[in-house]
This record gives structure tokens, sequence and C-alpha cells, in this order.
């Protein structure tokens, strides 16, 4: 008769599972690669936070020279050569 129904066709219960077998190491794969994004992003995070704070730091260190080597330069007598 030719009829070939009862061939599973893509439906076979080995298939079935490795189907979603594949799509849980996919899932999986794709949770370990979002928290090592997390962790980079929380990891760059703190070093900006860091290094914002080391800039702060040197602007107000500059800022104090600055306040301190200002008067040094308006003592010095115009009268002597330079």
């Amino acid at each position: 008769e030719h009829n070939l129904d009862w061939f599973p066709r893509m439906r076979a219960m080995s298939l079935v599972s490795s189907d979603a077998d594949g799509e849980q190491n996919e899932i999986r794969n794709l949770q370990e690669k979002l928290e090592s994004t997390m962790k980079l992003v929380s990891n760059l995070s703190g070093q900006l936070t860091e290094l914002k704070d080391q800039m702060t730091e040197q602007r107000k260190q500059k800022q104090r020279i600055g306040l301190l080597g200002h008067p040094q330069h308006m003592n010095v007598n115009p009268q002597q050569p330079a």
C-alpha cells in the first residue's frame, strides 16, 4: 500500500528528548554568560567608582596646592630682577 504514516518523521522519543536537552543546555549556557556579564559589569562599575574617587581626590589636592601656591607668588617683590 506504500502507506508510511506509521513512520515517526522527526517525532521519535529520542529526538524529542535530545531537543529538550539541547534547549536546556542552551538556557544553561545563556545563564552562565549572563552571570559572567553581570560580574564583569559589577567589577567595571566598582573600578569606575574608584577612578572617580581618585580623580576627586586629585582635584582636591591640586586645589589645596593652588591655594597654598598663590600667596607665595603674590609675595614676590616686583622690584627684584628676574
